[in-house]
């Protein structure tokens, strides 16, 4: 009865925890006033308060990572709220998690004091437009492989941690090469990036990179999640 009980009361507060981390994100997209955020541009908020130099930052940071992600996918379809915090204060009251920037489905995009950066917010912007074309119900049944996703948003974000500069001579941009049986649900890998280290990115990225590069080029990406969206098989599209 007693180990009942603590099953009982653990799975309460785990429910709590990701309704938390679900629920609250969305109610200040809804009413960002209400968390203490201020309308800076069309669908850009950052914390009430912010300098004028702050407010500008933050505008041409986000300007910059869209336009990033809406070169890489042709265009952006799925544009989220924005929600920037200049304190961790305000980043836990709008139910941001550990993360630096985080996001609930196509809705919402939160960014952390830290995450104020092009190449962060683009690399989230690159999940939430994947996710929107390929849609968050196909997604969460798996339609689109974990590593496939990550690689992606570290093309597309253009992320010199784990891509090697353009090179004369060289078509890709790997600096780690992919290995056999890439983690494909997201428990998988984030268990890879427990135990073989944040390589797993560049290992991702160059696996998506040859295919792309074998492909023709990023627009092989955007064909690719429509036939995919339309209930074609991911590994049989990706061939």
């Amino acid at each position: 009865m007693l180990r009942t009980l603590v099953w009982i009361i653990g799975f309460l507060l785990l429910t709590a925890v990701l309704m938390f981390f679900t629920v609250r994100p969305l109610e200040a997209a809804a009413c960002p006033r209400c968390f203490g955020l201020t309308e800076l541009a069309s669908g850009v908020y950052g914390e009430t308060g912010l300098s004028d130099e702050a407010r500008q930052h933050t505008l041409q940071t986000v300007a910059a990572a869209e336009e990033r992600v809406g070169r890489f996918y042709g265009g952006l379809q799925h544009v989220p709220r924005v929600l920037a915090c200049a304190t961790p204060g305000c980043y836990r009251r709008i139910g941001g998690s550990g993360t630096r920037v985080g996001s609930v489905g196509t809705f919402t995009l939160m960014v952390s004091p830290e995450g104020m950066d092009v190449v962060l917010i683009s690399h989230e912007l690159s999940h939430v437009e994947l996710h929107g074309r390929v849609g968050v119900l196909h997604m969460s049944a798996g339609a689109v492989p974990a590593w496939f996703d990550e690689g992606v948003a570290v093309l597309v974000s253009d992320d010199p941690v784990y891509l090697a500069p353009p090179r004369k001579g060289m078509a890709d941009r790997c600096t780690s090469g992919p290995t056999p049986d890439m983690p494909v649900e997201p428990g998988e890998w984030r268990d890879a990036l427990q135990q073989e280290g944040e390589v797993m990115y560049a290992r991702a990225a160059c696996q998506v990179d040859l295919w792309m590069i074998s492909k023709g080029g990023p627009a092989a990406v955007p064909a690719l999640l429509a036939k995919v969206a339309g209930g074609e098989d991911f590994d049989a599209v990706y061939k």
